[in-house]
């Protein structure tokens, strides 16, 4: 079953905003796919249950509210800060820092 973005955000904050796990889950929901995106989009093969997914959705968004946003460069703070991190368990794909989204 697909669910809106906005469920999609939702499941996410929850999970959290209640200290579950993330950077390696796979979620259970899946998020409907628009037709024609408006905005800048991620065009590099994406797992849409990975967390990876989420952020993308959140930083759509982000881009119609606040188009000078510094989620990227936030994002790029915690990478830094915890290099351990493994950005393909979260569902990043090699190079998703040259997609059209995060530009």
């Amino acid at each position: 079953m697909e669910e809106s973005w906005l469920t999609i955000i939702t499941v996410t904050r929850n999970s959290c905003c209640h200290h579950a796990r993330v950077w390696n889950r796979v979620f259970s929901i899946r998020a409907t796919m628009l037709i024609r995106m408006s905005r800048p989009w991620i065009t590099l093969p994406t797992d849409p249950l990975k967390v990876y997914f989420d952020m993308c959705i959140i930083k759509y968004f982000l881009d119609i509210i606040s188009p000078n946003n510094d989620m990227l460069d936030k994002m790029n703070r915690l990478f830094a800060t915890f290099p351990e991190v493994d950005k393909a368990a979260l569902g990043f794909p090699s190079g998703w820092e040259n997609e059209p989204l995060w530009q």
